[in-house]
């Protein structure tokens, strides 16, 4: 079906699936990738937070529902489901590395819309969230996934980008056939090559080269057919990377402290002590007691767990643990830094977080803050080693489906030595500033410095001209007067 909507603005929102925001800029500057330099020209280019867990699958959540994922259902790539509501799931325990990829969108709560459900004709291509999408998801059937499986489970990374390079092809093809108001192409091999290379490796450099080709192409197809000026190209990134070295075998540690483990890929065990959920590698979510089918707060497993709590913070590999004593409470420790409590409260405005120095600071927040909101809460933690820590670990800890036990991994440092196709030298997944910030680069002035991953959805809106009753987490950028363009 071909919907001819010339006169109406159109937005193609580009995924650089794994792409460090200076490796991005390097390659523009570096004159490498033309047609993404040509957005920055017209617009600008930002560094903004992720979302904690900074992993592919719940790191698109933002940018395609405005909201935290685990204030939707989905708080990490790897998670356990308590309250035993998954109609298909090994062990009740969910990965979206593997074919519960499939699962994504039946996973996040139907009541929220995605960008595709509120800007129709819509089409997603390669992109691990496309609920919502009329025109298919290209790169998520179960053709596409005979394609790529083997090249994924061997580790074959070639492979991955040729096959990941066709479905751009089809995706392309559809672009021009539907001419959609709203499109999501993800490029994930940027990610891949990361893994087994590092970050600003030739390798991933050659694939952000992939980013730039399908940006060109997709606006040389709008040339073509005369609707150049009404489509928009926006590239962001889902999470960071960082170098690791060291992979901590945290599964065999719970084990050989005589607990019965259930992780991935070891599902079938029987009445688990804990359910241990690696995504990243550098983040884990610990379900205390998971028999249990109710939730609860930290302060009525302390009496149990609490030794295996200080035992993780005296480990290398770990950095910080968040627990939650209740919906609104959550308390975050460093081995050496000590603890803090982190307190959200409803307002009319909207939700305050608060950080109380109880016996030290493990956020390096400097000292106490009072009665934030979503905006000065950014500011206030922007330029540490753990940007956007309250807002982030406010919404992961107190969610639902979230662990009892969250672990951030220290730097240089993973939390998976086992079970991995490709062997990683870089990382990503904990709240670590490399790991949290991304790029997001804009092919127009903004109204005000972008912030959140999450901020790209109502500024979508704002720019298609799409009016939405929904509570977004993020903010528009495109409201009220423009300003300098950053980068």
């Amino acid at each position: 079906m071909t919907h001819d909507s010339t006169g109406l603005r159109r937005l193609l929102l580009v995924v650089a699936d794994g792409v460090r925001h200076d490796v991005l800029a390097d390659e523009m500057d570096a004159g490498r990738t033309p047609a993404l330099a040509a957005l920055r020209a017209r617009g600008s280019f930002h560094a903004v937070t992720s979302s904690f867990p900074s992993v592919t699958g719940p790191a698109y959540v933002p940018f395609l529902m405005g909201r935290h994922p685990a204030r939707v259902g989905l708080p990490g790539l790897r998670w356990y489901d308590r309250a035993r509501s998954l109609s298909w799931a090994p062990a009740q325990a969910r990965s979206y590395a593997g074919i519960d990829i499939w699962h994504v969108d039946g996973d996040v709560h139907a009541d929220v819309p995605t960008l595709l459900d509120l800007a129709r004709p819509s089409l997603a291509g390669m992109s691990m969230l496309g609920r919502g999408a009329t025109h298919g998801r290209i790169g998520r059937s179960v053709a596409w996934m005979l394609r790529a499986a083997p090249s994924h489970f061997r580790g074959d990374l070639l492979g991955w980008r040729r096959v990941e390079q066709q479905a751009t092809g089809a995706f392309l093809s559809r672009f021009a056939a539907v001419r959609p108001k709203v499109s999501v192409l993800a490029i994930t091999s940027p990610d891949k090559f990361a893994h087994a290379y590092g970050s600003d490796s030739a390798p991933v450099r050659a694939a952000i080269g992939d980013l730039d080709a399908a940006v060109a192409q997709a606006q040389a197809i709008a040339v073509r057919d005369g609707w150049r000026d009404a489509l928009h190209v926006w590239v962001v990134g889902d999470h960071g990377h960082a170098p690791v070295s060291q992979h901590d075998d945290l599964h065999g540690w719970l084990e050989a402290e005589g607990l019965r483990v259930l992780a991935h890929p070891r599902l079938h065990v029987r009445d688990p002590d804990v359910a241990l959920m690696v995504g990243g590698n550098a983040m884990a979510h610990l379900y205390l007691s998971p028999g249990e089918r109710t939730r609860r707060w930290w302060p009525t497993h302390a009496a149990r767990w609490g030794a295996t709590l200080d035992a993780l913070l005296a480990r290398p590999s770990v950095d910080l643990v968040a627990t939650a004593s209740s919906a609104t409470t959550v308390e975050v420790r460093h081995a050496t830094r000590g603890a803090a409590v982190v307190q959200r409260r409803e307002s009319p405005t909207g939700p305050r977080w608060s950080y109380l120095t109880t016996t030290g600071d493990p956020l390096e927040l400097g000292d106490s803050l009072h009665d934030l909101d979503a905006g000065t809460a950014w500011e206030a933690t922007s330029a540490t080693p753990y940007p956007d820590a309250l807002v982030q670990l406010s919404w992961l800890a107190t969610a639902p489906r979230a662990g009892d036990l969250i672990v951030s991994a220290s730097p240089d440092w993973d939390l998976r030595a086992r079970f991995e196709p490709v062997s990683h030298v870089s990382t990503h997944g904990a709240l670590l500033r490399p790991q949290m910030l991304v790029p997001l680069l804009v092919d127009l002035p903004v109204t005000r410095p972008p912030h959140r991953t999450a901020d790209v959805v109502p500024s979508a809106l704002d720019l298609l001209g799409i009016s939405c009753t929904t509570d977004f987490d993020g903010r528009s950028f495109l409201r009220g007067t423009p300003v300098s363009a950053a980068g």
